[in-house]
């Protein structure tokens, strides 16, 4: 009876010291610049959303928050990097959509996406754009769909299960259109290449897509979402359009590795909180149309599992394979 209370008493004192030890470390951080991974070359909407809050957060956790683009495989390489850091809060890596569409897209993912990443906050959720070249004839989504009668049609993306991948086998499903993809190293490249006119049409976030369309390199024929956006308030919607049921967002957001103590997450999490209460923060985050979100750890891990869930249904409806 002895042993079993000392064990019970060692037991809970394990415990406080232990809590006791996080919470100092929480205390402590951060004490140096964190890093905040970025799987998408600069330019693109998780590269500018990144650098939208990494000076603010910076700020508000006392310490540099310097943003680092590990390209390649739909941001596979930066989680891998991250993964590969220590977990003490110092190598975050800001994700979107394809983070939740890579496991049931790649077979040898070298990581759990459920079990080994940490959600600390959804940012933002984006809408995405479907444009064309300005060079290009086209000047309606019915003529888009009509030149596919015609000739094969091709479309660039950030990547296999980046949003423009979807988004445009979406289209595909929904008016029979043919379309070959043709991924990129990330939505500027694609957008790029549309501008170019190496790719008949793209579906880009406008934050990435907005410095050529005011250039007047593209021309926006819709957007994914419900609603009209502020920044292109006479594009219509793909709804609009008579594209039954369509509806599209991106989403990004920052975790850590899962081993990373609980205390140093929720301090992480709560400057960035604080950061998206920023007027001129929420200006710029939301300038293109996008919503401000801001949610919890915990909150920001059951959006993850469950989307992860979804996108598998997804990819099996859409039929897209490993490429």
């Amino acid at each position: 009876m002895l042993k079993r209370t000392l064990g019970v008493m060692l037991a809970g004192l394990s415990f406080t010291l232990g809590g006791a030890a996080m919470a100092a470390d929480a205390a402590d951080f951060p004490s140096r610049p964190l890093r905040l991974l970025v799987g998408s070359p600069p330019g693109a909407s998780t590269d500018t959303y990144a650098r939208i809050i990494a000076e603010p957060l910076g700020k508000v956790l006392g310490q540099n928050v310097v943003v680092e683009n590990r390209t390649g495989a739909s941001g596979i390489v930066a989680t891998s990097a991250m993964l590969n850091s220590a977990a003490d809060g110092y190598t975050l890596q800001f994700i979107y959509t394809s983070y939740t569409l890579a496991p049931s897209l790649y077979k040898d993912l070298p990581y759990d996406a459920t079990k080994d990443v940490a959600g600390v906050s959804m940012v933002v959720t984006s809408p995405l754009t479907l444009v064309v070249g300005a060079s290009s004839s086209l000047s309606s989504l019915d003529g888009l769909v009509q030149l596919s009668r015609k000739r094969s049609l091709n479309y660039g993306s950030a990547g296999v299960g980046s949003g423009g991948h979807l988004t445009a086998e979406m289209l595909r499903l929904a008016t029979g259109m043919p379309a070959v993809h043709v991924p990129y190293r990330g939505a500027a490249p694609a957008a790029a290449a549309v501008a170019a006119g190496d790719v008949d049409f793209a579906f880009v976030a406008q934050v990435t897509a907005r410095e050529l369309m005011l250039a007047g390199k593209l021309r926006p024929l819709a957007v994914t979402s419900t609603r009209r956006t502020p920044m292109l308030p006479e594009v219509p919607t793909m709804q609009e359009l008579g594209v039954k049921d369509y509806e599209f967002f991106n989403w990004f957001g920052v975790v850590a590795p899962a081993r990373t103590p609980p205390a140093i997450v929720e301090k992480i999490s709560r400057g960035i909180a604080q950061v998206l209460k920023n007027p001129e923060v929420r200006a710029r985050l939301t300038s293109d149309g996008s919503d401000v979100v801001g949610n919890t750890p915990a909150e920001f891990n059951r959006f993850l599992q469950d989307d992860i869930r979804k996108s598998g249904e997804l990819v099996r409806q859409i039929g897209i394979k490993q490429e």
